[in-house]
């Protein structure tokens, strides 16, 4: 344990208020962007719509980000954790620039060096990730042009019937597979025998997934109790 002083008492009250209040500011900002263009292009919300879309991912999410909370908190710190959990891409960005930092500089992560090796560590990454995306913002409009004058291009990235949103999700779904496919493989199994002799479940995505996961969760226990995880 190591023992804390006063000014690293009042570094972590202070890092701890800003980081809520910053939170908090982003994730309004960021609930506002929909709401936003809802107001100003006159476009009602279709709540229903929105219930079953929600209703289809977070059970994907939910637990895995309350699980993330206690895993990275210990590696990233408390500045590190309210920039890297606002920012996101924890696991590809965030953690390992956090181990690599805490790595080189030969401290331990809990101690008052690591914390603000850790806090500039992601806060790099953090800034890169953001100039990265500000540069593909700033190229989307040329190369959408280019995109929608090629026929081919134009159906493979059709968000509607094209293959983005599949590959999106196929390139999630094999992050988890890759963490743990024995639970995969029930539900995996079970889902993909049911669209092949109904293929309309797809219109009740939004209930079958969380009983996947009810699922998954159930195999993962007998399987645990058995010694096979």
């Amino acid at each position: 344990m190591v023992k804390q002083t006063q000014g690293l008492r009042d570094y972590y009250n202070s890092t701890h208020r800003m980081g809520r209040l910053w939170t908090l500011a982003a994730l309004i900002l960021i609930l506002l962007v929909p709401f936003l263009f809802c107001l100003l292009y006159g476009v009602d919300l279709n709540w229903k719509a929105f219930g079953q879309g929600a209703l289809a991912i977070l059970p994907m999410y939910y637990a895995v980000g309350i699980i993330e909370v206690f895993n990275y908190a210990p590696l990233l710190g408390s500045g590190g954790s309210y920039l890297a959990f606002v920012t996101g891409n924890l696991m590809n960005m965030k953690v390992p620039a956090a181990q690599m930092a805490i790595e080189k500089s030969g401290v331990d992560a809990v101690s008052e060096e690591g914390e603000v090796i850790n806090t500039i560590a992601v806060a790099v990454s953090s800034i890169v990730t953001t100039l990265i995306i500000a540069v593909g913002m700033l190229a989307i409009i040329p190369m959408s042009n280019w995109i929608n004058s090629v026929p081919v291009l134009k159906e493979v990235f059709d968000l509607a019937n094209g293959y983005v949103i599949p590959a999106l999700f196929g390139a999630l779904g094999v992050v988890f597979l890759a963490k743990g496919w024995k639970l995969a493989i029930v539900p995996v199994v079970l889902v993909t025998l049911l669209f092949i002799f109904w293929p309309e479940a797809a219109s009740v995505s939004g209930i079958l997934i969380p009983l996947a996961s009810l699922i998954s969760v159930g195999c993962g226990r007998y399987m645990y109790k058995k010694n096979w995880m």
